[in-house]
């Protein structure tokens, strides 16, 4: 089993004849804030992960990022400092990305969840994380939308993330001979999106690329409906949340977006999954509860691979990790500490979340 610590407090632990000291982890979420919903997939995933390595003693003190950088910079310094953490686990390019330099600086083990910023590549470091780029992402959605859509508008968070989507969709979209006929930003904590959607409308674009976490994402949906903005909304997998959908209704349905994970596989391992998933949860999992399965069981890996908690050993194993069997597929680490794995469509309808047939 496992002990797990919030702000220094042990709640639980067990003991285990498999290594002579505890794995201790560090696990940076947002788990109150605008991406709340996200963190506790990412959890679910990580304890899961840790069910199964249940023969391992394993530590893990989590830490509340609040989906912003100064906390998780933080919570960082504080598992670090107080805690003597050497291995941590991090989410989102908005926290990760100004930690990525300290844990190279510290030799600290970083893996990451939700981050597809290409400004995270670096090589042969300590930093490896189990989420695509975006543009590859960005790439199967614009070669899917634009031989339908041609005059398209783009709406997107101005931060990490959005900017990274934005840098990676627009050249794909152009280069399949699409036009960008509108560009509009929003914050996060935004939750009037009229200026912007009647900007867009003015310039009758066929399609939106909506780049927003899901309750951003639900209120922009409600609004457009409102605004009898009739356009194709189209965009990434944050979008597939129940909050959306509680937020938005009706104005959900048909939008399409991509997808990494299949809880619906003929794989008998994901199946098993799946089921003690929905056994333990009452839900189905999806992406970001696979990222933190597949980090967290990573990790464990490496560790007892190396027989002992030494970045510079795990940093090695980690490198060399080809064709994983992991929840979200097939990884190969590349020099870089990057992944590939393949994205598919999927539509929202009445209400539920789909493959997309056409």
């Amino acid at each position: 089993m496992v002990i797990v610590v919030y702000g220094g407090v042990k709640l639980f632990g067990t003991k285990s004849e498999k290594t002579s000291e505890p794995i201790k982890i560090g696990v940076i979420l947002p788990l109150t804030g605008n991406a709340a919903k996200y963190g506790e997939e990412m959890k679910r995933g990580i304890e899961l992960a840790i069910e199964k390595n249940k023969e391992t003693p394993i530590e893990v003190f989590y830490e509340d990022s609040k989906y912003d950088a100064k906390e998780g910079v933080s919570a960082y310094q504080k598992l670090k400092n107080a805690n003597g953490i050497q291995i941590m686990i991090t989410a989102g390019s908005l926290v990760s990305l100004p930690i990525s330099p300290l844990a190279n600086n510290d030799q600290i083990l970083q893996m990451a969840i939700a981050v597809s910023s290409p400004k995270y590549t670096t090589e042969n470091d300590f930093t490896f994380r189990v989420t695509n780029r975006a543009e590859v992402e960005d790439k199967e959605l614009a070669k899917f939308v634009v031989p339908l859509y041609k005059n398209i508008g783009l709406l997107y968070a101005n931060n990490e993330r959005g900017l990274a989507h934005y840098s990676s969709i627009k050249p794909e979209i152009e280069k399949l001979k699409g036009k960008i006929v509108a560009e509009e930003t929003f914050l996060i904590g935004d939750i009037d999106f009229r200026t912007q959607l009647l900007k867009i409308k003015n310039k009758n674009p066929e399609a939106v690329f909506l780049l927003a976490e899901d309750k951003n994402a639900g209120m922009i949906l409600k609004q457009a409906k409102e605004l009898e903005i009739r356009t194709q909304f189209f965009g990434t997998r944050t979008l597939q949340s129940q909050d959306l959908i509680s937020i938005a209704g009706k104005a959900a349905d048909g939008v399409i977006y991509t997808d990494s994970f299949e809880y619906q596989s003929v794989d008998p391992r994901i199946n098993k999954f799946v089921e003690k998933y929905k056994t333990q949860y009452n839900d189905n999992p999806n992406s970001f509860v696979a990222e933190g399965y597949d980090a967290l069981d990573l990790i464990v890996k490496s560790v007892n691979e190396c027989k002992e908690i030494n970045t510079n050993c795990m940093k090695t194993k980690l490198s060399g990790v080809k064709d994983y069997p992991g929840i979200l597929g097939s990884l190969t680490f590349d020099k870089n500490g990057d992944v590939y794995y393949p994205y598919f469509i999927k539509t929202i309808k009445n209400g539920q979340f789909v493959k997309y047939e056409e």
